[in-house]
């Protein structure tokens, strides 16, 4: 990214950025998110490693931040915005949806399997959850799923997992990014 007063990025780095997110973030939330990246890349390296991206408070704690960390390796700062675009308050439920199913997607063969919800609880839920009881919860889900469009599933592409989660109420994924006035 080129040189500018405007905290390191020119005029044309944010135009990018900003068509990068889809227009979630304006102008002044891209350069605060570039102050917060520039914070987070303390070798300034032009990336942020694992390590800083689990320095992030809200983040060490969540039980599913090792497989957001792994799903976005080593994010420059184009990446870093996608990365954080589902959580703005401007972002479409649909884009929030497809970042979830990405997530939950671990081997990122495009559908969400057996394999993968139960890697998925297990991080969720640890060890309070046993083996059996694991896969009668994906069982349940599949069915449940599978009810509602009419078919046996045995695993979720993006559009039955969309229609699964038709009804789910999605607003505590929104975070605000902090402009200085």
């Amino acid at each position: 990214m080129g040189q500018a007063a405007s905290g390191g990025l020119t005029q044309g780095d944010v135009d990018e950025v900003i068509a990068a997110s889809k227009g979630v973030f304006n102008q002044a939330e891209i350069e605060a998110l570039y102050k917060r990246f520039r914070a987070l890349d303390r070798g300034r390296k032009g990336y942020i490693s694992p390590e800083e991206f689990l320095s992030i408070p809200e983040l060490s704690i969540n039980p599913l931040a090792q497989r957001l960390v792994r799903s976005a390796e080593c994010p420059n700062f184009r990446d870093f915005v996608r990365l954080v675009a589902p959580f703005s308050p401007r972002a479409s439920r649909d884009d929030r949806l497809a970042f979830i199913f990405q997530v939950y997607d671990v081997d990122g063969d495009g559908y969400i399997s057996r394999e993968d919800m139960a890697m998925m609880l297990k991080q969720l839920a640890g060890s309070s959850l046993g083996e059996e009881d694991t896969h009668e919860i994906i069982s349940r889900v599949l069915a449940q799923v599978g009810a509602a469009t009419g078919s046996s599933l045995e695993r979720l592409d993006l559009p039955a997992f969309r229609r699964a989660l038709a009804g789910a109420d999605l607003s505590n994924m929104v975070v605000e990014v902090g402009v200085d006035l």
